[in-house]
């Protein structure tokens, strides 16, 4: 799978789980993913499991530290961090990908109506969430 196949479908399993928790939540606190350098072996890490007080700053920092892990320890391909963000009353699901050649960092603005959940179309933001991770190493 090339760079660009593999940015690609990061952000497809990032953007799905994304809207999965937000369906089911209404917001979607930070959590991480990563694919093996074939594209495979999606591997999710949710801190609010095991930090079930901490602050969405607290999640984002054991969310970054476990995808550090993984990166240092595991056959990591591509990485994923996906949260909701907000600014001026507005809302959107922010997904950063990465793999060790590139870098993507998108925002989803999101809506309701009744219980249905949809995304609207994503904008490019400037400059990553956080790091990067994985593409520097």
């Amino acid at each position: 799978m090339n760079d660009e196949e593999l940015l690609g479908k990061a952000l497809h399993v990032a953007r799905e789980a994304g809207l999965l928790l937000l369906r089911k939540h209404g917001t979607v606190l930070p959590f991480g993913l990563t694919l093996d350098a074939a594209g495979d072996n999606p591997r999710t890490f949710f801190p609010r499991d095991q930090l079930p007080r901490a602050s969405w700053d607290e999640l984002l920092e054991a969310t970054l530290g476990q995808l550090e892990r993984r990166i240092d320890s595991d056959d990591v391909g591509a990485i994923a961090v996906v949260t909701t963000l907000e600014s001026g009353g507005e809302s959107g699901l922010g997904i950063q990908v990465e793999t060790r050649a590139s870098s993507l960092f998108l925002v989803y603005p999101y809506s309701v109506t009744g219980r249905d959940w949809s995304l609207g179309e994503p904008q490019t933001a400037e400059g990553l969430l956080v790091g990067p991770l994985l593409a520097e190493q």
